[in-house]
């Protein structure tokens, strides 16, 4: 149940209006990217990550729904985490690893 400061519709659709651009912006940055590191691209990433929680926020606050979309881990976060990982953790990575190789992406069918 949506509570007392819940998003409006409105809101919702100043949100995900908010992610559509931020996905075009990512989409162009990464087009035209000059270079491995360039920060053009970085920063159309992190305006992404913000306008997707953004959204998520305001989905669920108005409608307690939630997107398929999570937080990914930077590769700061990997690296803090690997100074505590055993081998048992090793091998579950593996299993990721192992999982991740069957996603491929699918365009979607003509209609």
């Amino acid at each position: 149940m949506p509570d007392e400061f819940s998003a409006t519709p409105e809101q919702v659709r100043a949100a995900v209006a908010g992610l559509k651009s931020a996905l075009d912006a990512h989409l162009a940055a990464v087009e035209s990217r000059a270079g491995e590191n360039d920060p053009h691209v970085q920063a159309a990433y992190d305006a992404l990550a913000s306008a997707g929680e953004t959204y998520d926020d305001a989905l669920f606050s108005a409608y307690e729904e939630v997107t398929p979309f999570g937080p990914v881990d930077s590769d700061e976060d990997d690296e803090d985490s690997d100074d505590d990982e055993t081998e048992t953790d090793d091998e579950d990575d593996e299993e990721a690893d192992d999982e991740d190789d069957d996603l491929e992406w699918e365009a979607p069918e003509d209609e």
